[in-house]
């Protein structure tokens, strides 16, 4: 009886092994398992995605409105466009700082009679280690003669900064964001600037910007 009783334990733990251990060679004779050394791709999949409120302007001037529409990834703000018809025509990752990101503006501007640009406004969040701090800065997504296939963007200053600095001081500036010509070549300049402090933003033309 104490036998029968330790062979019918052994049937029931070898039982499933054997049934993984057949299903596991079918697997190999139909191809169904990595070769060795084959390297095994792992495909990246947004878990999280949630749409901002959506920005609508006619970019191109062709009486049609486009689509901005903020969006978080798995915790990652990007930027997505698509035409009137739903098509998507663009998307970019917006990198951040820290906690509770957001892009809370956008304004489209003419940069000269062939250029034009969405300034966007990024809240890039907080972190607070030893330190409270705050930033937001700006992006600039730009594209010329209205071809909306070919817009470039490009990280722009900071326009705000807050933190508590030693010795439980606190600071903070808030910059304003401005667009003209300040040389006269028909081009208009992005500044960001705060009493003396001035960061301009000069079109180079292919959706380069240079900081000056």
């Amino acid at each position: 009886m104490h036998q029968s009783l330790i062979f019918l334990l052994f049937l029931l733990l070898v039982g499933p092994l054997r049934a993984q251990d057949e299903r596991y060679y079918r697997q190999i004779l139909g191809g169904g398992l990595p070769k060795q050394d084959e390297r095994v791709e792992e495909a990246s999949v947004t878990q999280f995605n949630v749409s901002g409120a959506a920005y609508y302007f006619d970019l191109n001037q062709d009486k049609l409105e486009e689509v901005i529409r903020p969006q978080k990834r798995d915790g990652v703000d990007w930027l997505e466009i698509s035409h009137s018809s739903g098509t998507k025509i663009f998307e970019a990752k917006l990198q951040a700082m820290g906690a509770e990101s957001s892009i809370y503006k956008i304004k489209v501007v003419n940069i000269s009679q062939t250029v034009r640009a969405a300034i966007i406004f990024l809240d890039e969040g907080y972190t607070k280690g030893r330190k409270f701090e705050s930033t937001a800065r700006i992006f600039v997504l730009s594209f010329e003669n209205n071809d909306l296939s070919k817009m470039v963007l490009t990280e722009g200053p900071h326009h705000f900064h807050e933190k508590e600095a030693q010795r439980d001081q606190y600071w903070r500036r808030d910059l304003m964001v401005n667009v003209y010509d300040i040389d006269g070549d028909g081009i208009r300049e992005i500044t960001v600037q705060y009493n003396s402090i001035q960061r301009i933003m000069k079109y180079k033309g292919n959706g380069e910007w240079k900081r000056i």
